[in-house]
């Protein structure tokens, strides 16, 4: 019975991962493809489409653009939520279900009713649009972020630890970098990885926001699905290729500084 039911436990699980990972297979084969029309198969293999999409000037800049904003909505985002979610973990436990309540509030503002939020209340100030668009993406984050940098803080007694570095000399500031972030590297990676791909791949807020004067990777994507579809497949390998070079090389700086 046991074996039964592990043969069809085997067997669902092997059926969801085929479901989900045939779609993103054949968007890899079609962009590799010469023709994929009416065969059940490629009529033949190239590299065409990638040469192609490379030697744009509007690729290269549609990476940098997005790499910008992953890595500066990532850094904002840590920057304004750590601080607090420390504070309440080891000051004051009693507000975090009020600060659980504030998280949540992102998840109930459309994106588009957001932005047109946003330009109401910012377009008589001299602002650029890029910081106001940085601090919407790191606030539609911000269930993601507080989650698991408050999980992180969980795993140990982190009140107690901090405690003991101020008593054996270390100003707030010090002991904060060298006991707190230390022990939650693995919450901080996590968070980051979250944060970077939701702001990489965001194209609602910043299509509105920014119209086309800031061509992303993922606006440029979808571009390209309209004229050209085998260029689409293109990029959307291309980006999925992207954020896994980055995924990786991610967590190997964190096992290598684990090592160190």
């Amino acid at each position: 019975m046991k074996k039964r039911y592990h043969e069809l436990s085997v067997l669902f699980i092997s059926s969801i991962l085929i479901y989900l990972t045939l779609p993103i297979l054949a968007t890899i084969v079609y962009s590799f493809s010469t023709n994929w029309v009416k065969t059940v198969l490629p009529e033949g293999l190239t590299l065409h489409w990638y040469y192609q999409l490379v030697a744009k000037p509007i690729f290269l800049s549609s990476v940098l653009r997005s790499l910008t904003l992953g890595i500066g909505t990532t850094i904002l985002g840590m920057s304004c939520f750590l601080p607090v979610i420390f504070y309440a973990n080891v000051y004051r436990p009693q507000i975090k279900s009020k600060l659980r309540f504030i998280t949540i509030m992102p998840f109930t503002i459309p994106g588009i009713i957001l932005v047109t939020g946003l330009i109401q209340a910012y377009h008589n100030l001299v602002i650029p649009q890029i910081f106001i668009l940085l601090l919407a993406i790191a606030l539609s984050s911000l269930p993601l972020t507080y989650q698991t940098l408050d999980n992180a803080f969980i795993s140990m007694d982190f009140k107690g630890m901090f405690e003991q570095a101020l008593i054996l000399g270390d100003n707030p500031i010090r002991a904060f970098l060298k006991v707190i972030l230390p022990n939650i590297k693995s919450g901080i990676l996590v968070t980051a990885l979250l944060t970077f791909t939701t702001a990489f791949g965001e194209y609602v807020m910043t299509n509105l926001l920014l119209g086309g004067d800031f061509v992303t990777l993922k606006i440029y994507m979808y571009q390209l699905m309209k004229t050209n579809g085998q260029a689409g497949s293109v990029l959307t390998t291309v980006y999925f290729l992207l954020l896994a070079i980055i995924s990786l090389v991610m967590v190997t700086i964190v096992r290598h500084k684990k090592r160190i």
